[in-house]
């Protein structure tokens, strides 16, 4: 197994794209998703495991106080990344990152980075946090909101009554400053 991890360059600063490595023999594979030298973050304290179905969309999300770790068990995600710290200098950057299970990679996500999952196909995810889940901590945006890059309105998006009913992201960034 490598000590060391491979990762891609993204827009986003301190947001990480980690290349894992599979192994292979005549039973199967193996691979390892997660090792704590990889990263210099708070250990992860909660795992999750979640199935979504073709079309799924979670989000836009963003957490002051906790990071996430994730990766694509079977399937395909989208994930839609904004930066929202406003001390940092990629501040209203903006990433889409695919991941397809057979690449087998995963994706750290820091604390201030708003982040939205869109599952074209049948998918399992799994990913870890740094903090237990905290209702103050569950800040978002609407998806619809004007002032994103992204173009959603490709996508048949099956969304959260919670999702859709988020505030804009003016509003948000407000509370963020406080």
């Amino acid at each position: 197994m490598p000590e060391s991890l491979i990762t891609n360059k993204t827009k986003i600063n301190d947001l990480i794209v980690a290349q894992l490595v599979t192994n292979y023999d005549d039973r199967g594979s193996f691979t390892e998703v997660f090792r704590s030298a990889w990263f210099d973050f708070s250990q992860p304290i909660q795992w999750n495991i979640v199935n979504s179905n073709p079309g799924t969309f979670r989000g836009f999300h963003v957490h002051k106080l906790h990071a996430d770790y994730l990766t694509i068990a079977n399937g395909e995600c989208r994930f839609f990344l904004k930066d929202l710290r406003k001390d940092s200098s990629t501040f209203l950057q903006e990433e889409e990152i695919i991941i397809k299970a057979e690449q087998m990679q995963g994706i750290y996500i820091p604390p201030g980075v708003a982040h939205a999952f869109y599952f074209p196909v049948p998918s399992i995810h799994v990913y870890s946090v740094t903090e237990y889940w905290n209702l103050a901590d569950e800040l978002g945006f609407n998806f619809q909101e004007s002032q994103l890059g992204f173009n959603l309105q490709q996508y048949q998006l099956k969304v959260s009554l919670r999702d859709e009913s988020l505030g804009s992201l003016d509003s948000l960034l407000a509370e963020l400053a406080l």
